[in-house]
């Protein structure tokens, strides 16, 4: 187990007694052992106000935030605690504040607590099994936008190249068409095509074993400049 110690300047005095998983504060015991690897049990999830932080299992450690109060005569060990390590069952040592000006204090006597099981609200258990499907969920989400916006692109530049193309055609159809617009018409062909084949690609991108982890995204053609066409905003050319 590892302590973690949150200093707060208060005249009420912290015991606390480690018994395995079980933390006894000032006679309150709370079995921390539903706390499996990975997992978060919040601070709000503990009714004790001596619980400064989240409880969590990391390498096989439970890991928790206490307060410890100052008294007025704190010593630098009080005001700045190192984090208590591999703490052994029985009673846990916190640091000690500096003697009075006026003489060493003897020994204090031992402050006993009626014993009583603490509360704690399981249902907030966040499980790493819990945290592991957030984080898919949320890849999926980003991927499913990603994926939406690059459709979303190619369908614009195809409609656009297909206008243009269609519009040359026109011209060619009533024998105005210039041989520039020709040349141009069959640029955009093969523009279409790269653009359709793109657009082809995005569709099995969801096939991928790496999806939604890690796409691999085709690579996008480049966007024609079409200078009788209406230009593209700059949200269309992102």
């Amino acid at each position: 187990m590892i302590i973690k110690l949150c200093p707060q300047r208060r005249d009420d005095t912290l015991a606390v007694i480690r018994a395995g998983e079980t933390l006894m504060l000032n006679g309150e015991a709370f079995d921390l052992s539903a706390v499996g690897e990975g997992d978060t049990l919040p601070r709000s999830a503990v009714s004790c106000e001596w619980f400064a932080g989240d409880v969590e299992r990391t390498d096989g450690e439970l890991v928790v935030t206490l307060i410890l109060p100052n008294p007025w005569n704190y010593s630098q060990e009080q005001a700045f605690p190192v984090d208590l390590i591999s703490v052994p069952d029985g009673e846990v040592v916190f640091p000690k504040p500096v003697a009075p000006l006026d003489g060493v204090p003897g020994e204090e006597e031992p402050v006993s607590f009626p014993e009583r099981t603490g509360v704690i609200d399981w249902t907030q258990l966040v499980t790493k099994a819990m945290k592991e499907s957030a984080i898919q969920a949320a890849q999926l989400a980003q991927a499913k936008a990603d994926l939406a916006a690059r459709n979303s692109k190619a369908m614009t530049q195809i409609a656009r190249i297909q206008d243009r193309i269609d519009t040359i055609g026109f011209g060619i159809d009533i024998g105005e068409a210039t041989a520039g617009d020709e040349a141009e018409q069959a640029a955009l062909l093969v523009t279409l095509k790269a653009w359709k084949a793109y657009k082809f690609a995005l569709g099995k991108v969801t096939a991928q074993p790496t999806w939604y982890q890690a796409p691999v995204w085709p690579i996008e053609p480049p966007i024609p400049e079409i200078i009788a066409a209406p230009l593209l905003s700059e949200a269309e050319a992102i």
